[in-house]
């Protein structure tokens, strides 16, 4: 079974307006919108965690 993503409950974040532009200039970067870069990015810490047994 698949989910739609447009079926997914929103999660507002609060995020600085610094660290937003940030992440929109790396989004533009990898041809990416801003929330595939934001999950992108927690993907990508999520599996380089202690927790996950991954050190780096």
């Amino acid at each position: 079974m698949t989910t739609d993503r447009h079926q997914l409950t929103p999660t507002p974040v609060r995020i600085p307006p610094e660290l937003k532009e940030e992440l929109k200039g790396h989004a533009k970067a990898n041809d990416r919108s801003l929330n595939g870069e934001i999950l992108a990015r927690l993907r990508t810490s999520l599996n380089e965690s202690p927790e996950k047994g991954n050190k780096q």
